[in-house]
């Protein structure tokens, strides 16, 4: 947990685009998953596995709510 915030604040000082940080975060949830076993693995992907352009859709539809 504490690498995926290092993570965040770097991207964020670094001032790249919301896609690539999204992405970024994406990859260290996946690699967080890589680590547990088969049912906790399958579990844990799906909830990394939308699009950045998925993601927005939903962050804006429930914004809109």
């Amino acid at each position: 947990m504490k690498f995926i915030l290092l993570v965040f604040i770097l991207f964020s000082v670094v001032g790249c685009s919301k896609k690539a940080l999204y992405s970024n975060l994406q990859q260290s949830h996946i690699s967080v998953c890589e680590k547990l076993k088969s049912n906790q693995y399958e579990d844990c992907m799906s909830q990394y596995s939308d699009s950045y352009e998925d993601y927005t859709a939903k962050r804006q539809a429930t914004l809109n709510k």
